[in-house]
């Protein structure tokens, strides 16, 4: 085709529509969109042959076909969240027997705490009470559950300093 000349677009699209489409509804998985997608790159072709010369009919055509397919991708992809059983897991037989003591250890360490505090403890972390909860719960003002829970906390700390250096048990 001479770029002097109006290209034939009855011809164009008879030769290029068929991979136009192809590599749209790849992308999308629609024929429906795939269609719609055809159809602009088909009108987005013409107005670039008026405004520059085209050199190579079948490359302008397949980069516009992948970028418009694309970009319709993009606007009808429906945003969705992840969920925790989605999401991928590095979690190994390792890390698992490492929790597990982890956790065993913070259940003696518990038992050893104060009643008050193990109560307090247990019921915000184990149960998922709130601090008012567990305030009526067990009958006592929430500043006090906070500060039996702060001593609690310190006291844990303390003690699994104590853990990781192998000098507690």
């Amino acid at each position: 085709m001479q770029n002097d000349d109006e290209p034939d677009w009855g011809r164009m699209v008879d030769e290029h529509g068929a991979r136009v489409l192809r590599i749209a509804t790849r992308i999308l998985g629609s024929v429906h969109d795939a269609e719609d997608v055809a159809q602009d790159v088909f009108a987005e072709a013409y107005r670039l042959y008026r405004a520059e010369p085209v050199q190579s009919w079948a490359g302008l055509l397949v980069r516009l076909a992948t970028l418009r397919a694309i970009d319709r991708r993009r606007r009808i992809r429906p945003l969705e969240e992840l969920s925790d059983a989605d999401r991928p897991t590095t979690i190994g037989p390792f890390d698992i027997s490492v929790a597990n003591e982890l956790a065993e250890w913070l259940r003696g360490a518990v038992g050893r705490l104060p009643d008050q505090q193990a109560a307090i403890f247990s019921l915000t972390y184990f149960g998922q009470q709130s601090r008012d909860e567990v305030a009526a719960t067990l009958g006592i003002s929430p500043e006090a559950v906070s500060t039996a829970l702060y001593k609690a906390r310190q006291h844990l700390m303390s003690q699994l300093t104590l853990f990781n250096r192998g000098e507690s048990r």
